[in-house]
């Protein structure tokens, strides 16, 4: 979701922040992701901006994850992030890995992409 806010001026992605009542959440590992993933400096920069809106979990290593699917290492941090801050939702632009699950729950997650995420909210 970071990524995909901060990738291009004025993302439809960034209809998130502005949704009321909800906090966002991410953590070291994920932030650190993005940053590496994000190459030009405008996009470090919209980076910056949203982050004083966001809470960022401070996790020095990877807790394990028991009935975990089979995901790549980078990941499995990214879902222990969700299930260590009791998230409601994962809101990710990885279909590569988390694609499967768009729309259903993983371990108690629902699992969105961010183009996504606003309308799943006025479902509920």
């Amino acid at each position: 979701m970071l990524i995909s806010a901060a990738w291009k001026e004025n993302s439809e992605v960034g209809r998130i922040w502005l949704i009321p009542g909800i906090e966002l959440v991410t953590s070291n590992y994920v932030l650190a992701e993005c940053r590496r993933n994000l190459p030009r400096p405008e996009q470090q920069d919209r980076l910056t901006r949203y982050l004083p809106l966001v809470r960022v979990l401070e996790s020095p290593s990877t807790p394990v994850l028991v009935d975990s699917p089979l995901l790549p290492e980078k990941d499995q941090q990214v879902l222990a992030a969700a299930v260590l801050a009791r998230a409601k939702f994962l809101v990710t632009g990885d279909r590569n890995h988390f694609g499967a699950w768009f729309g259903s729950e993983l371990l108690g997650i629902r699992v969105e992409p961010p183009n996504r995420f606003p309308e799943v909210l006025t479902e509920r």
